[in-house]
């Protein structure tokens, strides 16, 4: 299965032993987020909650 990212765009190849291959293949509708956008924002949020 191909998925777009929803915050880059990049397309991704989702394998069927992926945890969220099953969870994409239910609900077609959920956005997916890759991982390299999850910790950037993950990143961002640490850093907004805790300012250095």
């Amino acid at each position: 299965m191909t998925i777009r990212c929803t915050v880059c765009g990049k397309a991704f190849a989702v394998a069927k032993w992926n945890e969220a291959y099953e969870r994409l293949r239910q609900h077609q509708t959920e956005p997916y987020v890759c991982d390299t956008c999850q910790a950037r924002i993950r990143r961002e949020a640490q850093d907004e909650a805790f300012p250095r």
